[in-house]
């Protein structure tokens, strides 16, 4: 449903699903872990939250439907289709480290980004998370987070000081985009593991900017909950979708999810949530780091239009 509220002249819009009182399909739907906020010339508007809806049609094909907001607010519809699972490799062997370990590893290459698109005399600003690659600042987010955006900024954890960025390139198809952090050098980097090397029980941990709270990013912990989930869209294909039941919220889109080696080993995109009498709980997905740093590396060879 949305909430409009009018006081002193400020407008407040939440796009939020309530099963309780909406209509819907009873099916599970899924949602971008990316938030968008608005605002009218100097003052803000409120809280527009970004999802994409990936809701089972009736029929046996057992098909899907996704509804995507970018940071613009512009809404996309799309068919589809689930591709068949396949199995997983073992884990690589070594020493794992304990939560408190992973986080001082990974959290300093743990930015948050903010992306503003201008429509007409509203501005709205996304929020979402990204992972520096280089030390001379090169981050990694998903696409939806900074695509259409005029102005781009990014704030490294524990700074309150943000830096402005530039998109390098994007692949909407894969869900991922290239930053670069304007003048950066000597910037913390992030391990990358091997997201072909991940089993199901496996700890992991997902960092993220949740719900755009200011400070350090926020952590949670739990496992590889499954391996090789795919959705066809039909304008592309998502393949070996991580599914994990660690905690992620809107402002996690295009955060980390860690192994027990505080190596990245996918990048948190979808979040599974409830849908009329049907219950999702813990169901969230991240792009397999290998699958994303194919898309930067092919990014990186195709500037930005």
């Amino acid at each position: 449903m949305v909430n409009r509220e009018t006081a002193e002249g400020d407008l407040t819009e939440t796009r939020v699903f309530d099963p309780s009182t909406a209509a819907a399909p009873s099916t599970p739907r899924i949602t971008t872990a990316h938030s968008t906020r608005m605002r009218l010339g100097p003052r803000w508007l409120g809280t527009l939250i970004a999802v994409v809806g990936l809701a089972l049609l009736s029929g046996a094909a057992g098909g899907l439907v996704v509804h995507q907001f970018d940071a613009g607010g512009r809404l996309s519809t799309v068919n589809v289709t689930p591709t068949p699972a396949a199995s997983m490799p073992p884990s690589a062997p070594g020493q794992a480290l304990d939560v408190s370990e992973i986080v001082a590893k990974i959290q300093p290459a743990i930015v948050n980004v903010h992306a503003s698109v201008r429509v007409g005399q509203v501005i709205r600003n996304g929020a979402g998370t990204g992972i520096i690659l280089t030390s001379s600042g090169d981050v990694i987010t998903n696409a939806h987070v900074v695509n259409n955006a005029a102005t781009i900024a990014v704030t490294l954890a524990g700074q309150s000081q943000s830096r402005s960025a530039r998109l390098v390139g994007l692949n909407v198809k894969a869900d991922i985009a290239l930053l670069q952090i304007n003048g950066a050098s000597g910037l913390p980097v992030a391990s990358l593991g091997t997201s072909t090397a991940v089993n199901v029980g496996d700890d992991v941990i997902a960092v993220g900017y949740s719900l755009d709270l200011q400070g350090a990013p926020s952590v949670s912990r739990g496992i590889v909950s499954g391996v090789e989930r795919s959705f066809d869209t039909g304008s592309g294909v998502y393949t070996g979708l991580i599914q994990t039941d660690a905690a992620i919220s809107s402002g996690n889109s295009g955060g980390a999810l860690v192994n027990g080696y505080g190596e990245v080993i996918g990048i948190t995109t979808f979040v599974a949530a409830p849908s009329g009498s049907t219950t999702a709980e813990n169901l969230n997905f991240a792009i397999p780091i290998a699958q994303a740093i194919a898309s930067v590396q092919q990014i990186r060879g195709t500037p930005a239009a």
